[in-house]
């Protein structure tokens, strides 16, 4: 799978006929249960607004959503190099406050690089809040240092520590992090030759509107090519940032040994601080291509409950197993005696690599769809491991590819706990499970399927996608990559990448 899943829907029906469920799980793998539709819950979803697009044509775009602010949404257009600001309050259309073809790009960076597809272009990586209300930090990607920088401060793997093979040992490549010019095997992007890309993190001022003063404090080095490049951020009540890094390799492998070596930064989440620039900690491993994350507390959807912690929530986008959402109490998360295990990459202790509640083979790297498959089911609350909140998987009757985004806006929500999306299907799926951070872990939480309603109560059979053709009208294939967010107030929205319409989301009974 490629970072963004953005690869045509007729290759990937290709693909979901050699699913995992078909030929690739062992006997001893049961894989994640199939979802049915809930009998009672739905989903309303009503327009609010939109920024503006430029391109809108099957996987020509790559956006997102920073919603890890107090007052504001940034919608930020990663292929063009644009962030829009959007206050719920006001009564404007969101205002545009960074556009990498006529405002100042900080010094030594280079946004308009060569990528291998719109879904690995982010030359606005991500947002999150700053230390100050007047301050945001901003994640670019550049394919040259900025000024000030020899090397990056968190760094791909030692060069050619890591040989392997692509498709099923057809081409041998001497360092899986430096991987060259992609050969003809590869499923999606050969011909493509990858280099070091670095996310560049950056202080700025955000006043009246406007982005100032930009003052780079970190850099993390990944490997540009269809691969993973995570981007899930946010920040901690101090100020300090948690960036998931992806585990900087091409789709089809485990990960190799990297997300689980203490002292790689790929497969990793890192809590840098801003105020000591260079500076960073691993506090998590084990994840494979987290793209979003939220600091929740279960005192926004009880009230009274006086015993709510801070939790991390992320998504985890898999292989071909299982879809995941993570969760873990922040005190847990920022403890730096005890790295916490969720268990993408290949352990050294026990030699199994592990996706969601199973273990998945090696995998051939550049094989999409099909690898690695599926092994065998672990221990339900294993020991060492942190396993996922929920998890889902592909169907002969479901064609997912992967999670694309979660919502956990309590202010929408009656019964449900945590709602997430679809990148090929547009669903939205849910869990009335609540999350469970001690003792109390019993595996995964039950998941289903969600009907969506459009505000005159018309069942949207085709989900977030039918707003795609609401949007565009009949261009034939209306896949449109939702990422569901959270407005300052709490409540639940999606946006889609596609159109670069946003909306909001309400629970309903039905």
């Amino acid at each position: 799978q490629n970072n963004k899943m953005k690869i045509p829907f007729q290759a990937a029906l290709a693909l979901l006929a050699l699913s995992p469920f078909s030929i690739a799980h062992g006997a001893t793998c049961s894989g994640p249960d199939p979802l049915e539709f809930s009998e009672t819950i739905g989903m309303q979803v009503e327009k609010v607004g939109s920024i503006p697009t430029e391109t809108t044509g099957a996987w020509s775009y790559n956006m997102m959503v920073a919603d890890n602010f107090d007052d504001k949404v940034f919608f930020i257009d990663q292929l063009m190099g644009k962030i829009y600001s959007y206050d719920p309050s006001g009564t404007t259309d969101p205002i545009k406050v960074f556009d990498m073809a006529t405002s100042d790009i900080p010094s030594g960076l280079t946004l308009d690089f060569s990528s291998s597809g719109a879904g690995q272009t982010n030359r606005v990586h991500m947002m999150s809040k700053g230390k100050t209300s007047d301050e945001v930090y901003i994640v670019f990607s550049s394919s040259t240092l900025p000024t000030g920088w020899t090397e990056a401060d968190g760094k791909l793997p030692a060069e050619g520590a890591y040989p392997g093979f692509f498709c099923g040992g057809e081409v041998f490549v001497r360092d899986m992090y430096r991987a060259g010019t992609l050969p003809d095997c590869v499923s999606s992007g050969a011909g493509f030759t990858s280099f070091s890309i670095y996310n560049v993190f950056y202080k700025f001022t955000f006043s009246g509107g406007a982005l100032s003063n930009p003052v780079p404090f970190f850099v993390q080095e990944n490997q540009l090519l269809p691969g993973h490049l995570g981007g899930g951020m946010a920040t901690t009540d101090d100020g300090k940032v948690l960036w998931s890094v992806g585990d900087c390799l091409l789709f089809g492998t485990d990960g190799r040994f990297a997300p689980q070596v203490n002292y790689e930064t790929c497969g990793k989440i890192l809590l840098i601080d801003p105020d000591s620039p260079g500076s960073y900690d691993i506090v998590a491993k084990g994840i494979r291509n987290s793209q979003q994350m939220r600091i929740m507390n279960y005192k926004d959807k009880y009230p009274t409950a006086e015993s709510a912690k801070d939790t991390l929530v992320f998504m985890d986008i898999g292989g071909v197993t299982a879809e995941e959402v993570n969760a873990k109490w922040m005190s847990k998360i920022l403890n730096k005696k005890k790295i916490d295990n969720f268990g993408w990459g290949r352990s050294q202790q026990d030699g199994k690599a592990r996706e969601g509640t199973f273990s998945v083979a090696p995998g051939d790297m550049g094989i999409l769809g099909t690898e690695p498959p599926c092994e065998g089911d672990m221990e339900i609350d294993e020991a060492g491991y942190n396993q996922p909140w929920i998890q889902f998987g592909r169907t002969p009757a479901d064609f997912f590819y992967a999670i694309s985004s979660f919502s956990v806006g309590f202010k929408s929500f009656d019964k449900l706990h945590l709602i997430w999306s679809e990148f090929n299907t547009g669903m939205i799926l849910g869990t009335t499970g609540r999350f469970r951070g001690g003792d109390g872990y019993s595996g995964p939480t039950t998941g289903y399927k969600i009907k969506l309603y459009d505000t005159n109560g018309t069942y949207l059979e085709g989900g977030l996608n039918d707003l795609v053709k609401e949007e565009l009208g009949e261009v034939g294939y209306y896949r449109g990559d939702p990422r569901l967010f959270h407005y300052p107030d709490g409540t639940a929205g999606a946006f889609i990448e596609r159109t670069g319409v946003f909306y909001k989301l309400t629970e309903i009974t039905i």
